[in-house]
């Protein structure tokens, strides 16, 4: 059993190896391979824990994190299907790759082909993977980025420019970012929208990554009205959980499945908006954590426990 850090996911794992992995779990879903209960958990007071499970190719595992923290370790787990532990992974860098990368399909699906300029309010953790999963998908060749905090926006925009040698820009407001983008990413913790629709040119696509609850939600209706195509990794968690946004609206009938339109590639109506709203579909942690445990084991990276000895 190899147990790997987040220095060894980052070390055997690039975005690009992340998008082929979730292109190849949401080809899985379509036909109708790649298990993904629906996630679960308990509270316990003012925290809780929670868990997503997921199978594909005989092999089985989940992700664990607490609830009702700040910050936690989370820990993502792959069976064999005769039952031994192939791989732990603690830390965030492979959910986070995880979610970067599903990002990076949904654009790929859904985005104007000839998308150059990415717009990303929120410009945080996530916001950074976006970059990264837009970059493995399209040639981006401008990118504009907010957040609340002026301070640490330019010096991230400053390290993005320099990590990936295009202008990463930093706005004076999420407006500018909104009218700006070909393809617009909202990554942030916000309660309330923190775009209007009327900001959005038509043939924009939108990445929703942030709240989407009754009572907390980063984007408003009147973006979910505007989108010709609304689509999400699990859009059965809108029909199934009340406290979903959408949740007993005609919007919920309306939200396609990320693999079926993976799967169809329905040509795009170059002057449409379209949305994207990503929950983490699970099952992935499960794809991704046996593409990184093959990549660990090549390079032999990671700790090996054989035996209950190192």
């Amino acid at each position: 059993m190899r147990i790997l850090l987040d220095q060894d996911v980052a070390r055997v794992l690039t975005m690009a190896d992340a998008v082929a992995a979730m292109r190849g779990a949401f080809q899985a879903r379509a036909d109708g391979h790649l298990t993904s209960p629906p996630r679960a958990g308990f509270s316990a007071g003012a925290v809780g824990l929670r868990w997503t499970p997921g199978a594909l190719h005989g092999q089985v595992g989940l992700r664990l994190y607490m609830t009702g923290v700040s910050r936690g370790d989370q820990l993502t787990a792959l069976w064999r299907a005769d039952g031994t532990l192939r791989a732990l992974a603690i830390g965030p860098t492979l959910g986070r790759l995880r979610t970067g990368a599903i990002g990076g399909v949904a654009i790929d699906v859904m985005a104007r082909p000839d998308a150059r300029v990415l717009g990303i309010i929120g410009f945080g953790a996530q916001g950074w993977m976006q970059l990264e999963a837009a970059l493995a998908v399209r040639p981006i060749e401008r990118v504009w980025v907010y957040r609340r905090d002026a301070v640490r926006l330019a010096a991230d925009a400053a390290r993005a420019t320099e990590r990936f040698g295009l202008p990463v820009e930093p706005a004076a407001s999420a407006e500018h970012v909104a009218r700006a983008a070909d393809i617009l990413v909202t990554a942030t913790g916000a309660g309330a929208p923190v775009v209007q629709a009327s900001w959005i040119a038509p043939g924009v696509h939108v990445n929703a990554l942030g709240p989407k609850s009754q009572g907390a939600h980063e984007i408003g209706l009147d973006l979910v009205e505007r989108a010709a195509r609304l689509v999400s990794d699990v859009p059965e968690q809108y029909q199934g959980e009340a406290d979903f946004l959408l949740h007993g609206t005609p919007h919920a009938d309306r939200i396609r499945d990320l693999a079926a339109e993976m799967a169809a590639r329905t040509p795009r109506d170059p002057a449409a908006v379209t949305l994207f709203l990503s929950h983490g579909l699970p099952g992935t942690e499960v794809a991704l954590l046996a593409q990184a445990a093959t990549a660990a084991e090549a390079a032999r990276v990671g700790r090996v426990l054989e035996d209950g000895t190192w």
